[in-house]
């Protein structure tokens, strides 16, 4: 039978675990608040449609198939039914639930590539990983024009010939200035084209000038023309 002491200790882990949960609930209502005032300042509006995307779309995207548990909240666009542009949070679990699990959280902006003919890919800083992936058999795509390109970024997609097309050296250059710590991570798929810093919820401070850059980025690609100018 439990003695008063390990009823005690059953207590303070009772009031530990409520004084967790309500500070996590705070700190989401609190951010839920805040990214809609900043958001309302961009000029854009709560998405009222749900899911924000397809699930055709979803699974053109790769951030949107990884690990289990996807999660969307405070999705905003320029108009309530997603226009061209949807900024919000994206959460993901990764790994085995409830034994080696890793939940990543960030923040994304999405920006419509429909009337483009952009191929998919998938560009990222490249990781020690990524880096020792082309012995394992795992290969990434050299881009002959900048070698150094391909230590740094790790990109890929199913349509080589397109994707060598779209990443000239002219590009390529213009994107490592605006990347200076190598923190963007830049998907297409589908419809969207998606802009994000991998595990990175960007803070509500933060969110014009984070918006603002992926704004600069996506028109790389989405207009590669601007990348000569």
């Amino acid at each position: 039978m439990a003695g008063f002491s390990d009823w005690w200790w059953v207590g303070v882990l009772a009031v530990g675990i409520g004084l967790l949960v309500g500070a996590s609930t705070y700190a989401a209502r609190r951010r839920r608040r805040e990214f809609a005032q900043k958001a309302t300042q961009l000029g854009l509006a709560r998405v009222r449609v749900r899911p924000i995307f397809s699930k055709e779309q979803r699974k053109r995207v790769a951030l949107f198939r990884r690990g289990t548990g996807r999660n969307w909240s405070n999705a905003f666009s320029d108009v309530p039914d997603i226009g061209r542009i949807v900024l919000f949070d994206y959460r993901y679990t990764f790994g085995i639930p409830h034994i080696a699990a890793r939940t990543y959280s960030q923040t994304v902006a999405a920006f419509s590539a429909r009337m483009t003919n952009l191929p998919d890919f998938e560009l990222a800083p490249a990781t020690v990983v990524d880096r020792v992936a082309p012995s394992l058999g795992f290969q990434a795509i050299q881009l002959e024009s900048r070698p150094e390109f391909g230590k740094q970024y790790w990109l890929r997609g199913p349509d080589e010939i397109a994707i060598r097309a779209l990443f000239s050296a002219v590009l390529i250059d213009r994107f490592t200035t605006l990347d200076v710590g190598r923190r963007w991570s830049i998907e297409k798929g589908g419809d969207w084209l998606v802009v994000f810093s991998w595990g990175r919820i960007v803070s509500t401070g933060h969110l014009p000038d984070f918006f603002k850059a992926s704004e600069v980025i996506a028109d790389l690609f989405l207009r590669p023309s601007s990348a000569s100018t």
